[in-house]
């Protein structure tokens, strides 16, 4: 799942897709699978790229999309109780 953002997906496992292009901010994968996708940089931010399952997610399967230069309009509040484990 790409946070902030829509993808065009090119290609699955190195077959183009034919057809309707197939738009879409998550993917359900099989093991082996592999995709191709394609997405406008255009949404400053620092963005989270990660797989739903959490086994997975808390395995690495969790990535960021961050744009260069960019600096968030927002401090994160000490009181905000958010303790992740």
């Amino acid at each position: 799942h790409l946070h902030g953002h829509f993808f065009q997906v090119l290609s699955k496992n190195g077959k183009p897709v034919q057809g309707s292009p197939i738009i879409k901010d998550s993917i359900n994968l099989k093991p082996g699978e592999e995709y191709v996708v394609a997405f406008k940089a255009g949404n400053p931010g620092n963005w989270m790229f990660h797989c739903h399952d959490l086994h997975h997610a808390s395995a690495g399967m969790v990535s960021e999309v961050k744009y260069e230069g960019f600096k968030p309009s927002f401090t994160p509040s000490s009181e905000a109780n958010n303790k992740p484990e």
